[in-house]
């Protein structure tokens, strides 16, 4: 059970075009969102940073997703796993390289350039950090170093995500647990001390 009760959507009226918005691409309103909101100014910047990241192109949406999900998935963030895994199929991910993506470095499924990026990603996740100047050596070999930025910020993005989910114990909505129940539980997902939250009655 979370930490921290969340905010009431109706009483968020300043970001209600943003949560609109989030109702018609996601389904549903992160409670990490509206737990955040308590403190609109913290919030709005937030969403300024997101905008900022969205708005880069330099590395496909596709494999800046699985780099957070795997980075998610090494540090132990359950929450954040499911989240992630949530965002791949959304952004047409095939389900068969989020499932397998904790076999990178042997699957056929990725590409030599995306193994160099994943490894990056697998190893932001550790606790402590297991990046080496190795690790840029063999990522310059595919992308240029504002490729290298781009890709860190985006996984940096959801560090700070684990470490505020975890911290607050953030209740699972009900639309992300269906879908990592489904993709996940190979590899023995759970949602650990995250509540799945029961769907609304209306």
């Amino acid at each position: 059970m979370a930490h921290v009760d969340p905010r009431s959507r109706e009483d968020l009226t300043e970001f209600e075009p943003y949560f609109a918005f989030l109702d018609g691409h996601a389904g549903y309103v992160p409670n990490a969102f509206l737990t955040m909101a308590r403190l609109p100014g913290l919030f709005r910047g937030y969403l300024a940073f997101s905008a900022a990241l969205g708005e880069l192109n330099g590395v496909s949406t596709e494999l800046k997703v699985l780099m957070s999900h795997l980075a998610s998935s090494a540090y132990g963030c359950r929450f954040c796993e499911a989240h992630t895994s949530h965002t791949a199929v959304q952004r047409g991910v095939a389900e068969e390289r989020i499932e397998k993506v904790w076999e990178f470095e042997t699957s056929d499924l990725f590409t030599d350039a995306e193994r160099a990026a994943l490894r990056l990603a697998r190893d932001m996740g550790q606790v402590p950090n297991q990046v080496t100047h190795q690790h840029f050596d063999a990522l310059r070999a595919w992308f240029t170093d504002d490729q290298i930025v781009e890709m860190v910020a985006a996984v940096s993005l959801f560090g700070f995500w684990n470490r505020w989910n975890d911290t607050m114990a953030t209740d699972l909505e009900q639309p992300v647990a269906r879908v990592a129940d489904a993709l996940l539980s190979g590899r023995g997902w759970t949602p650990g001390e995250h509540r799945v939250m029961e769907p609304s009655a209306d």
